[in-house]
């Protein structure tokens, strides 16, 4: 038998059975890859991880898959991307003022908080109070754990009137007036509380309380350095007051002794109600005036950064306080807890009230 020569085979026989080789070998490694990775060809598609850029964690996926009831693969469409937002800046808070002032009666000099603390005791003061042991964080001592160390200009005096206004806004002004330049004052102005509890001959007509209140206002927005801030006190909500002792034995009882029958006539101890009507109509009035000189003071000075002044009625009249929050020497002046319900609502009301 004949047997058939191996012929020896070219070098581009070689190359093309190389190549083929080759292009078969790939093709199966492709297959390949595609099945792992899950395309749909094979079977069930197994969505393959997906990297992205860092997100906000509310962020949704960039792609999303939903499978029918057959198995077949609904078309991913990216979702629209979850914008970040652009930084903002913080509000800024103003400088801590370097002087801190007191315009105001009884209530400011924490004046009989107890029967076992008669007559003024400054030290617990919600404005200027100092007693670390009292309960008390007065403004004072909020300024300074916030690392202020402001000057204090205590001119409040117990059982005066508005009267007395212009006098003790002088006293202040005369503190700022040593202050460097660029530095503020923060003044507190509480005051009414004697003219509305005078005895009914005593009682303060509206129109001249107005007439004192803007002389007062007046000497502070001419004195008191550029940036500066007051603090208008409403007077005590002594509708409020008058429900809470009605509403207590003890209360009643003391306020029945014949010395305290005229302490804050018409509100504590009997009073007839035209009394109570009038009264409550002078005490909208004075209200009305504060306020209307405190939003004349930011509707001029503070458009131009001159001065400042706040005024809240709602938050700053103590109608939170309880009976506790009266002192039981006359359930008229604040307790040493009514004295701190009275520094907190301040801070709350002031722009530093969030720090």
């Amino acid at each position: 038998m004949r047997r058939s020569r191996i012929r020896p085979q070219s070098d581009a026989t070689r190359g093309r059975r190389g190549t083929a080789i080759a292009v078969t070998l790939l093709g199966v490694v492709l297959l390949g890859a595609l099945f792992v990775a899950g395309t749909g060809i094979f079977g069930t598609a197994q969505p393959s991880p997906t990297f992205h850029s860092a997100q906000p964690a509310h962020a949704s996926p960039t792609t999303s898959t939903d499978a029918t009831e057959s198995g077949a693969v609904v078309s991913a469409s990216p979702a629209t991307p979850v914008p970040i937002p652009s930084p903002t800046a913080a509000p800024t808070t103003p400088a801590l003022p370097a002087l801190l002032g007191a315009i105001g009666d009884s209530y400011s000099q924490a004046w009989s908080v107890s029967p076992d603390y008669l007559y003024d005791h400054p030290q617990f003061s919600w404005v200027v109070g100092t007693d670390e042991n009292d309960g008390v964080t007065s403004l004072l001592e909020r300024f300074r754990a916030l690392g202020g160390s402001p000057a204090v200009a205590d001119a409040a005096t117990s059982g005066k009137k508005m009267n007395d206004a212009l006098r003790q806004a002088n006293l202040v002004v005369a503190a700022a007036k040593k202050l460097a330049a660029g530095q503020t004052a923060y003044v507190t102005f509480e005051l009414g509380t004697n003219d509305i509890c005078a005895s009914p001959d005593f009682v303060t007509d509206p129109a001249v309380f107005a007439t004192q209140l803007q002389s007062a206002v007046g000497a502070l927005r001419a004195g008191l350095p550029a940036g500066s801030r007051i603090l208008m006190l409403p007077v005590p909500d002594f509708p409020h007051f008058r429900d809470i002792t009605q509403a207590s034995a003890a209360a009643r009882a003391l306020l029945a002794l014949p010395e305290n029958l005229n302490r804050c006539a018409p509100y504590e101890g009997t009073s007839s109600p035209s009394a109570l009507v009038s009264a409550n109509d002078y005490l909208s009035q004075y209200d009305a005036d504060l306020k209307a000189a405190c939003d004349d003071i930011d509707a001029n000075e503070g458009a131009t950064g001159a001065l400042y002044c706040t005024y809240n009625a709602a938050l700053l009249a103590d109608s939170d306080f309880t009976i506790d929050d009266l002192s039981t020497f006359d359930y008229f002046h604040p307790s040493l807890s009514g004295q701190a319900k009275m520094a907190e609502d301040a801070w709350r009301a002031g722009v530093w009230g969030s720090v």
